[in-house]
């Protein structure tokens, strides 16, 4: 019987490779953090004690709040693929997606009794109003990406410090006093007991107090946009847009990143200081998310074939994999309860092993993606999305027609 012509919609390898790079930012920072353990040997020796903090303000000048910014966008413009796909198919997949984010929940907390700065659980609690705004019109998505990236509390506590000039606004930080200490000196069940209940207050008053919850929700409608626009798929007829877009994003940056270095000068409040501080991150990251994935396209778009970007590309589509291995090395890695090598890695040598975990991420994805259609975690994912646990998995070489169709459902579906 002759099978019917079916037109399979590839990944797109751009998105993955962008993916990868953010995955790689991720790495580097919390290689450096030890994991959010921040604890370094008391001194360094000879020329480490210079590269220690000039590696330090690089990375987190490049990566500090825009890595997860750019996974951020590529979230929301991957429920909405996984929508699109969906629809045209006649299936309502909002309901399926909610129980999607239940899944990811319990697999980030899982993770994050590992791993206190794990993001998948936020992921899935931010990602539950895209159900809901899913439907409306580009131009209210606009509107209302726009309201959350402005950060409203953080203006209207502003605006309180401005009429009543003793107003003190108090950012509660104590409770990450206690982080230190249990990953420093904690046994394996102590630090499984810390993450199970106070790490995620901890991981929340950071989202709260940076304002990072709200950020993150306006770049998930980013994403939802750019693939209503279908920027991705087109980034060669979109390089003019994306020329201007960094060129904006450049003297954006350019207007908000010396404001905490400026503020000082006008004898402002202490909380007006620390509140503009928040507001003037915000928005310099958001403008340098921008800045670095226009670039990423346009040096994308010189240096093609695409082949040159396989390698990043395979550890973006393995994503949630790779996101979730490094915590599991790296805390046995820098925490007590392991090696504890927090006591003699400054960050110079915590970048060099964010580095070699890297490289070799980058080739067991590379490997791995030669054997499976999917990551061991993003089949399962998706075998729990669907209660299919047939879903193709292993590649084969198989002509029978039971492989080729599952071959094929492994193509369908793009960006899950």
């Amino acid at each position: 019987m002759t099978q019917p012509k079916i037109n399979l919609k590839p990944r797109i390898q751009i998105v993955d490779a962008i993916r990868g790079f953010a995955l790689f930012g991720i790495l580097m920072l919390h290689s450096i953090e030890h994991f959010d353990l921040l604890s370094y040997p008391e001194s360094s020796p000879g020329i480490l004690a210079t590269l220690d903090p000039i590696i330090s303000k690089i990375l987190f000048f490049i990566f500090g709040g825009k890595a997860y910014s750019i996974f951020s966008i590529m979230f929301g413009f991957s429920f909405y693929i996984q929508m699109q796909n969906q629809a045209e198919r006649g299936i309502d997949f909002r309901g399926k997606f909610v129980w999607r984010l239940v899944v990811l929940f319990v697999i980030g907390y899982l993770h994050s009794l590992m791993y206190i700065g794990d993001v998948l659980t936020v992921f899935a609690l931010l990602g539950l109003p895209l159900v809901l705004l899913y439907k409306l019109e580009s131009k209210w998505l606009i509107g209302i990406s726009v309201l959350l990236m402005i950060q409203v509390p953080v203006l209207y506590h502003i605006a309180l410090s401005v009429i009543q000039p003793d107003y003190i606004f108090q950012q509660d930080w104590a409770i990450w006093g206690e982080v230190k200490n249990t990953f420093a000196n904690g046994s394996f069940p102590e630090v499984l007991r810390f993450n199970s209940a106070s790490g995620h207050q901890a991981k929340w008053l950071f989202m709260y107090n940076t304002g990072r919850y709200l950020q993150m929700i306006s770049l998930f409608i980013i994403g939802i946009l750019t693939g209503r626009a279908r920027y991705f798929e087109n980034i060669a007829q979109h390089k003019r847009l994306t020329l201007q877009l960094f060129l904006g994003s450049v003297v954006g940056f350019l207007l908000f990143f010396p404001v905490p270095y400026l503020a000082p000068l006008f004898n402002l409040s202490g909380t007006q200081n620390g509140l503009i501080n928040v507001l003037a991150a915000s928005y310099s990251n958001f403008c340098f998310t921008i800045l670095l994935i226009t670039a990423f396209i346009l040096i994308y778009l010189k240096v093609q074939p695409p082949r040159k970007y396989s390698l990043l590309a395979s550890y973006g589509k393995m994503s949630l994999t790779s996101y979730v291995m490094q915590p599991l090395f790296g805390v046995l890695f820098f925490y007590g309860y392991g090696l504890g090598m927090h006591q003699h890695f400054g960050v110079t040598f915590s970048f060099l092993y964010g580095i070699v975990f890297f490289i070799f991420q980058l080739f067991f994805c590379k490997m791995w993606l030669k054997h499976f259609y999917y990551g061991p975690l993003e089949w399962f994912w998706r075998a729990l999305t669907f209660f299919d646990f047939k879903t193709g998995f292993r590649k084969s070489n198989g002509t029978n027609s039971q492989t080729s169709t599952i071959e094929l459902k492994a193509q369908l579906s793009r960006n899950v």
